[in-house]
C-alpha cells in the first residue's frame, strides 16, 4: 500500500509529465512563443527550451 511520501512523488511525477506533455502539443502548433508556453504550462523558460531542443532531435 503506498503511503504519504510515495504518493505525493507519485503525483508529482504525473503532474509534471503533464505538464511537458502539454508544452509539447504547444510547441508543436507553433504558434506561441516559449514564454507563453511556460506561463501557460506553468513550466519554466528552461524547461521549455529543453523540450523545443529535443522535439528537433
Amino acid at each position: 500500500m503506498m503511503r504519504g511520501p510515495l504518493i505525493q512523488t507519485e503525483a508529482r511525477t504525473i503532474l509534471n509529465e503533464s505538464k511537458k506533455e502539454t508544452a509539447l502539443r504547444m510547441l508543436k502548433m507553433g504558434k506561441l512563443t516559449v514564454e507563453e508556453i511556460a506561463e501557460y504550462s506553468a513550466l519554466s523558460v528552461a524547461e521549455v527550451e529543453q523540450l523545443a531542443n529535443h522535439q528537433t532531435i
